[in-house]
């Protein structure tokens, strides 16, 4: 029998083999140290970085309660809690640490981009002009993570103009990034800048054609340019990535109503309602949908809204 080669892990292998061989280590460091935050602390962190924090939780709260001013062993409790959807606990957690330092004027605030900055500054006036350069990148990804959050923060408060100056400046930074694409996109869309919507948002797609909903934004913006054809076929293209979604069978009820397909239109609504959809009032003031009104069917779908609604409260 002809043997096989053994296959060298992916990077991602690699990584995970890694932290799996850090997670015995300090395992058994806390056994042995019980009374060290510092076990208990790099125990959690391997915990989280593996994707468990339901585990790294009760972890890192030991760690916390032995060393409560280490700022480092609230901010991955923080972390956990985030990822567990616990954004109550999590935000305390966070505002603990921010709470000393607001302004980001303490020097150990920011003391590595500030060690960054001055040593690229330093570099520059010796000429060194390309080090400095590659000095300062690492930096940018914090720079963008910050625009990206201030964008997204403003657009889900439906502040889309003060979102806008932030999703376009991550943008120019990382032109490559699928969510930093897709986010200004997004807003462009909701400016009504439909052409350039359509421009960004295609990119999005082709950055990540898994993503549904930047293929369901690019449906948006061809709708909003009056490009029904292409837009219904866009929506399609979203419900093959993910079956799961509402909203692309809201917006092809929309279009087949535009075009007079009544059956076709309350077919959409229905998959739409079965998905999730209970926005009675949003659908109710669609002008979309004047064309449908005085069917019985249509009295028949919000009532279905509404009691499942009820039911839900």
């Amino acid at each position: 029998m002809q043997g096989t080669l053994p296959l060298d892990p992916t990077p991602k292998e690699a990584t995970q083999l890694t932290l799996q061989s850090l997670l015995v280590k300090y395992k058994n460091e806390l056994a042995e140290k019980p009374d060290s935050a510092w076990a208990w602390y790099l125990y959690g962190d391997t915990l989280l970085a593996l994707r468990r924090p339901d585990e790294a939780v009760p972890i890192l709260r030991a760690a916390v309660k032995l060393a409560p001013e280490i700022a480092l062993f609230r901010y991955d409790l923080g972390l956990a809690l985030y990822d567990l959807e616990q954004s109550e606990a999590a935000r305390d957690e966070f505002a603990s640490i921010v709470s000393d330092d607001p302004q980001l004027k303490h020097a150990w605030s920011n003391l590595m981009i500030a060690a960054m900055t001055n040593l690229a500054l330093s570099q520059e006036k010796l000429g060194q002009r390309d080090e400095a350069i590659q000095t300062l990148l690492p930096a940018m990804d914090t720079a963008l993570g910050i625009l990206f959050n201030l964008g997204f923060i403003h657009f889900q408060a439906k502040r889309v103009e003060a979102a806008l100056p932030y999703a376009r400046a991550a943008y120019v930074l990382k032109p490559n990034n699928e969510d930093v694409v897709h986010q200004y996109g997004a807003i462009l869309n909701e400016l009504k800048r439909h052409k350039e919507a359509v421009k960004v948002l295609t990119l999005a797609t082709e950055l990540n054609p898994s993503c549904a909903s930047a293929w369901y934004d690019l449906g948006l913006a061809h709708v909003g340019l009056k490009h029904r054809k292409l837009a219904r076929r866009i929506f399609i293209k979203s419900l093959e990535v993910d079956p799961s979604r509402q909203m692309p069978y809201y917006d092809l009820a929309c279009l087949d109503a535009l075009e007079g397909k009544r059956d076709s239109a309350f077919g959409n609504l229905w998959k739409a309602v079965e998905r999730g959809f209970r926005a009675a009032k949003y659908m109710q003031r669609d002008k979309d949908f004047s064309s449908l009104r005085r069917d019985a069917r249509w009295k028949e779908v919000l009532e279905t809204i509404n009691r499942l609604e009820n039911s839900k409260n």
